[in-house]
C-alpha cells in the first residue's frame, strides 16, 4: 500500500527564479540601509527563491501576483522600482493662493477658530475643507494655538492688581 502525503509541497520551481536572481538580490540587500520597504521585498524575493512564490506569498499576507510584480521589477531595474512612489499621499484640497489667504486671515484676527476658517474658505475660495484638514494646514504654516494662563474662578481681579503693585520687582 502507497501512502501518499497530501501536505508535501510539489510545485514546480518558476522561470522568474534563478540563483542569478538569488544572488542579486543577496548582494544589494547587504547593501541596503535603513529602508526597511526595500529590505522586506528583497527578502521576499530571496525566500521565494528557496521556498517558492505560492509559499512566501502566503507568509509575507501578498499576492502570488504582488510578489512576481516585485520579482519583475527587480530583475528588470534592479532597486528602482521596488522602492515606494514619492508621491504616495493624499493631494491637498488648497493650492498657495489658499493657504496665502488662510494665513491673512490668521494674522488679521489671532483668536480665530478651525470651524470660522473652514466657513470661510467655503465662502472665498469655494472650497469645502474638514476641520482635520484644516488644522494640518495651519500646523504646516508654523501657526501654535497659544492660550492665556487661566484664571481661578474665585480670584478677584482688584487684590491682584494691589498684589502686583505691592510686589517687589527683582
Amino acid at each position: 500500500m502507497v501512502v501518499i502525503n497530501r501536505y508535501v509541497n510539489v510545485s514546480r520551481k518558476s522561470s522568474y527564479l534563478d540563483d542569478e536572481l538569488l544572488i542579486s538580490a543577496q548582494e544589494e540587500l547587504k547593501k541596503i540601509d535603513g529602508n526597511a520597504l526595500i529590505a522586506r521585498k528583497l527578502s521576499a524575493i530571496i525566500a521565494a527563491c528557496k521556498y517558492g512564490i505560492t509559499e512566501v506569498a502566503k507568509i509575507y499576507d501578498i499576492t502570488r501576483k504582488t510578489l512576481l510584480f516585485w520579482i519583475k521589477n527587480f530583475r528588470e531595474c534592479k532597486l528602482e522600482h521596488l522602492k515606494a512612489p514619492p508621491n504616495r499621499h493624499r493631494k491637498s484640497i488648497l493650492d498657495d493662493s489658499d493657504r496665502a489667504v488662510l494665513r491673512n486671515l490668521i494674522e488679521e484676527n489671532s483668536q480665530v477658530t478651525i470651524n470660522f476658517l473652514v466657513q470661510k474658505i467655503l465662502e472665498i475660495r469655494g472650497k469645502k475643507i474638514g476641520k482635520s484638514s484644516m488644522h494640518c494646514e495651519i500646523q504646516k504654516m508654523k501657526f501654535s494655538h497659544i492660550t492665556p494662563r487661566p484664571q481661578h474662578y474665585k480670584q478677584n481681579p482688584e487684590k491682584v492688581e494691589t498684589f502686583k503693585k505691592k510686589s517687589k520687582k527683582s
